[in-house]
């Protein structure tokens, strides 16, 4: 039982890790998109994408048996925080 424990808790670890991987490829695809709406004096926030996005998210968390208001919490870091990278200059 212990052995097993330990491999859940690696696997956990793992996904974990997976995370913060895809999170650092997230906001990097985020500078991408910033700087290509600099250079095009494009809107840098959208308010309508957020919502998409949420809208996105929701749906696959429901597929998925995930919590709703955890993905909201979750989400609202994460659009809050690409809001920001797109206002770096």
């Amino acid at each position: 039982m212990i052995e097993l424990l330990k491999h859940l808790r690696l696997q956990v670890d793992t996904i974990d890790d997976e995370i913060i991987y895809l999170l650092s490829r997230r906001f990097e695809l985020i500078k991408q998109i910033a700087k290509i709406k600099k250079e095009n004096k494009l809107v840098i926030y959208e308010p309508e994408r957020a919502d998409e996005v949420m809208e996105n998210v929701f749906e696959e968390a429901e597929d998925k048996g995930v919590s709703k208001d955890v993905v909201e919490a979750l989400w609202k870091i994460i659009i809050e925080e690409a809001g920001h990278i797109l206002k770096e200059d």
